[in-house]
């Protein structure tokens, strides 16, 4: 996104300075913190501008009592960060992808935050022709995640009440269960639990100050286990959609994550996003969605993607996703794994239909997704 959101500044003759930092820990970092603060006090900012909302641009800003908006653009939910307090700040506009989570933070009390679907850019090669290498491929993590470490210590009980969760989660199609069982007794008995057995947090800078234990486990937060549940059941969902696809079709992986589990898919890797990414969606036939759990009614970065570089997309289906495209004329969805295998075959064979909707899919793409017509709306916000 990020180089893209630079090009619209330009075409919009926006006069900005680009700092790129990634922090070390999204709740705290004392040197992001820093520059942040310097810069401004340096420059004539009206804006600040980030991919993603940081409590610590926030915290900045405010320190400063200085007349300046912050603007983020939130492609990934839920937020990193377990500071929220910052979405009050009157100077605080954010910008999430996903209805259902927007929706969630203004219930719990917090403003400032807008419902704004994701963007794309067209790329040039979705008008070449296609030289189909796979009938299916995959690009994405497998979030192979800590489940069975973090499992691990717990009681064979509570193991299988929360592998009994992460199943269902697997069945639904759309919607996440997680929220709504996380409750304060559930998340005691498994902090309770992981303390006993000595457990270690997933990672140091994730922990909860207030269940401090001579462990020097300080327990996880309820943010933390809906993430990693919705994490392991995702995995689940896309092993089993690539394993039943594989078994029929010439089927590719793209991922940092290699499967052992899938015998007759290639395993191509991490490729770079600009570069390699464009080729394996315009060149395969169908290009599977299989959306993060969190994501509950949003429209993912991948799909706009896929379509953007002339790609046919074959994804679950998000009910945002049809307040924009038809479905099996613009986009095609599944809703379970036998709509997935008979699409798939249907699909594979059927050229001009394919190219039909991924010409009716760009269509969409250059009205309705525009990172122009975004990036105005953003900054349009007063």
């Amino acid at each position: 996104m990020q180089p893209e959101v630079e090009e619209t500044f330009k075409e919009l003759n926006y006069d900005y300075e680009a700092f790129y930092l990634v922090p070390k820990d999204w709740n705290e970092d004392e040197r992001l913190f820093e520059i942040t603060r310097e810069k401004l006090l340096k420059g004539n900012f009206s804006h600040v501008f980030s991919i993603n909302y940081s409590s610590i641009i926030a915290e900045a800003i405010k320190s400063l009592n200085k007349d300046i908006l912050y603007i983020n653009w939130n492609h990934s939910v839920p937020f990193e960060t377990r500071n929220l307090e910052g979405l009050n700040y009157d100077f605080n506009r954010s910008f999430i992808f996903d209805r259902a989570y927007t929706n969630r933070l203004l219930e719990a009390g917090y403003k400032n935050v807008y419902h704004l679907p994701l963007a794309t850019k067209i790329r040039d090669i979705a008008f070449k022709n296609p030289a189909y290498t796979y009938d299916v491929s995959f690009v994405g993590s497998m979030y192979v995640s800590e489940y069975k470490d973090f499992s691990r210590p717990l009681s064979q009980n509570l193991r299988g009440y929360l592998d009994g969760l992460v199943e269902f989660q697997c069945q639904l199609n759309g919607g996440n269960i997680f929220n709504d069982c996380i409750n304060n007794e559930l998340l005691e008995k498994i902090n309770g639990e992981i303390i006993a057995g000595a457990g270690r947090p997933l990672s140091e800078t994730d922990v909860v100050e207030d269940l401090k234990s001579a462990s020097g486990f300080a327990g996880y937060s309820k943010e933390q286990i809906y993430y990693l549940l919705s994490r392991e059941a995702t995995k689940r969902q896309r092993l089993l959609a690539l394993m039943l696809l594989e078994s029929r079709f010439k089927t590719a992986l793209f991922s940092k994550d290699e499967m052992q589990e899938l015998k007759n898919t290639y395993m191509g890797g991490y490729i770079d996003y600009s570069t390699k990414m464009p080729e394996i969606f315009r060149n395969s036939k169908i290009n599977l969605n299989v959306s993060l759990s969190c994501i509950e009614t949003g429209i993912p970065l991948r799909v706009l993607d896929i379509i953007a570089c002339g790609g046919l997309v074959l994804s679950n289906f998000q009910p945002e996703i049809y307040e924009y495209f038809r479905p099996d004329e613009d986009i095609i969805c599944f809703n379970n794994s036998e709509e997935l295998l008979a699409k798939a075959s249907f699909l594979i064979k059927e050229d001009s239909f394919r190219e039909k909707v991924i010409e009716n899919g760009l269509e969409i793409i250059k009205k309705a997704f525009s990172y122009k017509d975004r990036v105005e709306a953003m900054f349009g916000m007063k």
